[in-house]
């Protein structure tokens, strides 16, 4: 029975699963043993079906939803040769019944289904499905395939409300406690997660790749980032370890050197500037409740001697989450700064909000604050960001239509003695229009997306393109790749820029 769920969870669709419910008049008398049945299932054409089998289950995979008047009448034909059927508008996976194998054929738009006696099968030992059910309970299987659709459409609150009473029901069956994991899992509490991996003794590649990666992790990585006047080449290390199941305690060390064409500084306009920035961080995430995440940092400009501190407040379900930010922390994101030392002070709050299993909303506003050390806050602005996903597609390749806003608003920007500004920045406002594809291998994850950005506040449409690459080198190890273009002006950078990332990754948890 696991072995069907994880098949229908691991499936790139899964907006609505159902379960054929068989009554006393729809059962048949099963077949004799040395006999075999037969029974085809058709799909209005034209479909592209797709099998994956082992001797007792079937998984079908289309393009094309099919009927719930033929399913149910496949089942009825089928009898009790048929242990379990289900099914969504992607995928449907069968089982046969104790003591029969099955096979399937695929003509056209056509599937055959044979069902076989188990030859391996003896009067004294009876066949074994991949996973036999622990507890005989009806509704607790359709809670358990209704609770996967939920969770793989995007709603992980949602299927863990529909199994909470089934988990204090039977708090020993593995497979509740699995999908409690699981949800663990997606809703950002992985030490969690991980420690019932280990409570049910999970091997699975995705158990153990979270269980890996909740014994904390030592990252290094190399970013480069490159425009028409400022470009910035960065490398850090950063590592993060457990204290018990809520919280995780790290550090990390960043070097950035960066390149300026023009720089307003207190005797004039430099031009050709190079300078080196090195930031300490100490970083430390709490878990306060099981949908509630603080994450906690506090910052050092070595060099400048500029010291701050921050917090980010994580809040609800991914399926609607608040965030609320406030920080003073060193930054070297704009050319003054990154010559003079420079802070930001920022105050925010946002949230994520998903509608349909297809549609999903995102928005943050901020108050910031531009410094530079020894000066107080010299440029103030009010910056507001949003998104809309829409996903077209969800088998592999998925695709996906994105909306980004990106803007930024200047209140007050202050001037030098010499009349220039002390970090000066102007109004900007980007709305980016991305096709997004991603395909999914054993180990590899890849992601691609392409664009036009349009800034109705300055000159710089263009196009936004980037691609990613997260690949699993082993449990324990993990490199990320990423790079593209941009047209989005940031702040005090405008025009065309390009960028680049490589990330190595060590999990230390234990397997």
């Amino acid at each position: 029975m696991m072995v069907a769920a994880a098949l229908l969870l691991s499936a790139p669709s899964l907006p609505v699963l159902s379960m054929a419910m068989l009554s006393d008049d729809d059962v048949t008398a099963p077949q004799p043993a040395s006999e075999e049945l037969q029974v085809s299932l058709s799909w209005p054409a034209p479909v592209h079906l797709q099998l994956e089998r082992n001797p007792y289950e079937l998984v079908v995979r289309f393009d094309r939803p099919i009927g719930d008047v033929a399913i149910k009448h496949f089942a009825q034909e089928a009898g009790a040769q048929l242990a379990d059927l289900r099914w969504n508008d992607n995928s449907l996976v069968m089982r046969a019944a104790s003591g029969r194998r099955i096979e399937g054929v695929v003509e056209g738009s056509r599937l055959t289904v044979r069902f076989l006696p188990d030859s391996a099968t003896s009067a004294a030992i009876a066949p074994r499905s991949p996973e036999p059910a622990e507890t005989a309970d009806p509704e607790l299987e359709l809670a358990i395939a209704r609770a996967e659709a939920d969770a793989a459409s995007g709603f992980p609150d949602m299927a863990r409300r529909r199994l909470a009473p089934f988990a204090q029901r039977y708090p020993a069956d593995k497979r509740i406690q699995r999908l409690i994991a699981d949800l663990d899992v997606a809703e950002g509490a992985l030490i969690l997660g991980a420690a019932r991996y280990r409570e049910i003794a999970a091997d699975d590649p995705f158990a153990r790749r979270t269980l890996a990666e909740a014994g904390g992790n030592i990252t290094a990585a190399v970013t480069l980032r490159g425009g028409k006047v400022f470009s910035q080449a960065e490398g850090a290390v950063s590592g993060l370890i457990p204290l018990g199941r809520r919280v995780s305690v790290g550090a990390g060390y960043r070097h950035t050197r960066s390149k300026a064409d023009v720089v307003y500084g207190p005797t004039g306009i430099l031009t050709d500037v190079v300078s080196h920035t090195s930031i300490a961080d100490l970083l430390a995430n709490v878990q306060l409740a099981r949908t509630v995440r603080l994450e906690l940092q506090g910052s050092a400009q070595l060099d400048e001697r500029v010291v701050g501190g921050g917090a980010r407040l994580y809040a609800g379900p991914p399926e609607r989450q608040g965030r609320l930010l406030l920080a003073y922390l060193p930054d070297v994101a704009t050319p003054e700064q990154s010559t003079f030392g420079g802070y930001v002070s920022r105050a925010g709050i946002g949230g994520t909000l998903r509608l349909t299993p297809e549609l999903s909303v995102q928005a943050d506003g901020n108050w910031n604050g531009y410094g530079l050390r020894g000066t107080g806050d010299r440029t103030r602005s009010i910056s507001v960001s949003g998104g809309i996903d829409y996903l077209l597609r969800r088998q592999s390749p998925s695709l996906a239509l994105t909306y980004r806003l990106d803007a930024e608003y200047i209140g007050r920007m202050r001037a030098r003695p010499n009349g220039l500004a002390y970090i000066p920045l102007s109004d900007r406002e980007n709305h980016s229009f991305q096709l997004v594809a991603g395909k999914s291998w054993t180990k590899w994850q890849v992601t691609g997306a392409a664009g036009w950005t349009f800034d109705r506040l300055g000159n710089t449409d263009g196009p936004t393109a980037n691609v990613s690459a997260t690949g699993r080198l082993s449990d324990g190890w993990r490199l990320q790749a990423s790079g593209g273009v941009s047209s989005i002006s940031r702040p005090g950078i405008s025009g065309r820029q390009l960028y680049l990332r490589l990330a190595l990754t060590r999990y230390l948890g234990r397997l």
